[in-house]
C-alpha cells in the first residue's frame, strides 16, 4: 500500500511539474505574438506527431510515462525552433501550390 501511495505521489508531482511548465511558457509568449497561419498549423502539427506527441493525446498515459513525455515534448520543442520547422511549412505551400 506504502508503494501505491508513493508512486501515485510521484506521478502527480511529475505532473504538476509539467502542468507548471506549460503554464509559465505560455505566459512568455510575446504579447505581439501574430497568429499562425494554415500552413504553420499543419506544420507545428507534423512536427509534434514526429517528436511523438500523438501517442500522449490521453494525460492517463502522460501520468504513466511522465519521462517518456517529458523526452517527447523535448524533441517537438527541438523541432520547432529548428530549421525543421520553416522546411515543413514550405513543404505545405509548395503542395499547396501543386
Amino acid at each position: 500500500m506504502k508503494t501505491t501511495a508513493r508512486i501515485a505521489s510521484v506521478l502527480l508531482t511529475a505532473l504538476s511539474a509539467a502542468l507548471v511548465s506549460q503554464a509559465a511558457m505560455a505566459q512568455q509568449a510575446p504579447e505581439n505574438a501574430q497568429p499562425l497561419t494554415r500552413e504553420e498549423v499543419l506544420a507545428d502539427a507534423i512536427l509534434a506527431k514526429r517528436a511523438g506527441l500523438e501517442q500522449f493525446h490521453d494525460p492517463e498515459i502522460q501520468q504513466l510515462m511522465p519521462e517518456a513525455y517529458a523526452a517527447a515534448q523535448a524533441k517537438y520543442r527541438e523541432l520547432r525552433q529548428s530549421a525543421a520547422f520553416a522546411q515543413e511549412v514550405n513543404r505545405i505551400k509548395l503542395a499547396a501550390a501543386r
